[in-house]
């Protein structure tokens, strides 16, 4: 990565803070649970938080690979967390949060019209996925109405592992933020595999 601040690099900090705008979302309904304001409080005090602001004025232009790969590891870590503390002992809350990221999704959603190419764009422009030298995903498959993809690394297990939670909650919660961003596109989402995703044109 560039040690200069390019487009990159804010389009990497737009998809840190889109997962950031997840978090706080999540808190809303965090916040509304008995010890929703301690999990919330003690996950800023162990993660911290993203600064506001604009990037150039908060990113350290000395350091801006391992500035930006450490605001990741901020919202990861803060995703992880939350989930598994409000979870532990009560896996039924998962339906309350599925609810809460699918409307989260529906507010940024995808409009009608687009190809399976642009939504798997829109979705990439979305969603964090380490940083652009990680190279994730890998296009195995496209036609015109179908485009399928593999994750070549999990690059978001760790987080989960290293407060033993469960990494799945993850992949239930981004599927319910993908269905409802494409709520409205024509547009289908479905993992194929342990790794393994499709976009198709609904019939």
């Amino acid at each position: 990565m560039s040690a200069f601040l390019g487009p990159i690099h804010y389009w990497l900090f737009r998809k840190i803070k889109f997962q950031d705008e997840l978090v706080k979302c999540v808190e809303t309904y965090v916040k509304t649970l008995e010890q929703g304001e301690e999990w919330i409080s003690q996950m800023n005090q162990k993660y911290g938080v993203v600064e506001t602001g604009e990037l150039a004025e908060i990113i350290d232009g000395g350091n801006i690979h391992g500035w930006l790969q450490e605001r990741i590891g901020i919202v990861e870590n803060r995703l992880a967390f939350l989930i598994t503390r409000v979870t532990d002992n009560h896996p039924e809350r998962m339906l309350d949060i599925n609810d809460v990221v699918y409307e989260f999704g529906k507010l940024h959603s995808a409009e009608q019209g687009l190809s399976v190419r642009e939504a798997f764009e829109y979705l990439d422009n979305l969603l964090l996925n380490g940083m652009p030298c990680d190279r994730v995903n890998h296009i195995t498959d496209e036609e015109e109405s179908r485009i399928a993809w593999e994750q070549m690394v999990d690059i978001h297990a760790s987080y989960w592992q290293a407060i033993d939670g469960k990494v799945e909650h993850y992949y239930t919660i981004r599927e319910n933020l993908v269905v409802g961003i494409l709520e409205s596109s024509g547009i289908a989402y479905q993992q194929t595999g342990e790794q393994s995703f499709q976009l198709s044109k609904e019939v």
